[in-house]
């Protein structure tokens, strides 16, 4: 299936791998499900606090000022807890800046200048540019950082990589607990997740007409393509669906059965669209030529939600990485549109975005 590969990686990986990254836009994935805050970090030892992660453990014994943020997500949780890191990658999604606008626009406002830009290497992290940073405790979480890199990384300063698995960030919240406790912020790290969570609920309140509507949350065809791809409900852009008061397909239980090891995707034969019930069509895309050429498949096209234009498809990459790869700045950024969107669609207003 198209996509196959693509989720939020910083540019060390062609930016759209799988057609993507594929497209483009990198896809978040929960593999398997995330393990909560308690089951990721340990409480707090006599000597700091102890945090556990897929590489062993880090003991964090001062609170960390200077903050290096590497890949996805985990730099808007930093700004948010009320530090700037001093140095972060670029990632899929990011403006002529190189920032993402929503990290962008916190960081200008509340601290009013822009972190350093650390320079991508083919080799992996960029050791030499995180070093003269001097950092003080550095944050991977989104990441696929192997135990060379992670080894050379702890050298420089404390390192905490994946909790659970490579390119696997748990959900939102989770990750949100992770780095309040790394930056001894734990109360805070709740507050931005309740305050969150009601701007989600009041969205959902304001859209009685998604209660009970079913959907898909997918990707575009590649060229000549012979799957759609779709994500299972253990996808942040399932679940935030999910939370706004929407229904997964009642297909998901076979996406599931059907999708190899610990995937967070699968794909569904356009010879079997027709079997998969759903309201509503939302996906990514790399442009918005993918996304018509998605629309207008001879297949595609008949499928009830297309059919009823009742779809979503955003092709502006901080559109797509931001409902990708959820975080507390990035829902605020995007969760308006995607709400006035999804309403649209429902009444047979469709969306492309990136034109």
């Amino acid at each position: 299936m198209q996509h196959a590969s693509a989720r939020p990686k910083t540019r060390r990986v062609p930016a759209f791998v799988a057609v993507a990254v594929a497209a483009v836009l990198v896809m978040t994935g929960c593999a398997s499900g995330s393990a909560g805050a308690d089951d990721t970090t340990a409480a707090t030892a006599t000597d700091g606090v102890v945090i556990e992660h897929g590489h062993g453990s880090t003991t964090i014994t001062e609170k960390p000022k200077r903050i290096v943020a590497l890949g996805w997500m985990t730099p808007d949780i930093v700004a948010a807890l009320g530090e700037n890191p001093v140095g972060v990658e670029e990632v899929w999604g990011a403006g002529d800046s190189g920032y993402t606008p929503w990290f962008e626009d916190y960081v200008t406002d509340e601290y009013g200048e822009l972190p350093e830009i650390i320079p991508f290497t083919e080799e992996g992290p960029n050791y030499e540019a995180i070093k003269a940073l001097k950092p003080d405790l550095i944050l991977s979480l989104y990441s696929g950082v192997s135990d060379v890199e992670y080894d050379r990384l702890t050298e420089i300063a404390p390192t905490i990589p994946y909790i659970d698995g490579p390119w696997n960030p748990g959900t939102w919240e989770d990750l949100t607990r992770t780095v309040g406790k790394a930056m001894g912020e734990d109360e805070k790290a709740e507050e931005l997740i309740a305050e969150t969570e009601t701007q989600i609920s009041t969205l959902a309140d304001e859209h009685p007409e998604f209660d009970g509507k079913t959907f898909v949350w997918g990707l575009t065809l590649d060229e000549g393509g012979t799957d759609l791809g779709v994500y299972l409900k253990y996808d942040p852009r399932v679940r935030i669906t999910e939370a706004l008061g929407f229904t997964s397909t009642s297909a998901m239980d076979s996406f599931v059965s059907s999708a190899e090891a610990d995937n967070w995707y699968t794909g569904v034969s356009l010879e079997k669209l027709y079997d998969v019930k759903a309201d509503l069509f939302a996906a990514w895309g790399g442009s918005a030529a993918d996304a018509e050429y998605t629309v207008d498949n001879a297949v595609v096209s008949r499928w009830d939600p297309i059919a009823a234009k009742s779809y979503v498809i955003y092709s502006d990459q901080a559109q797509a990485a931001a409902i990708s790869a959820p975080t507390v700045l990035s829902l605020k950024y995007v969760l308006p549109t995607y709400v006035d969107d999804l309403a649209a669609a429902l009444q047979g207003k469709p969306t492309i975005t990136g034109k």
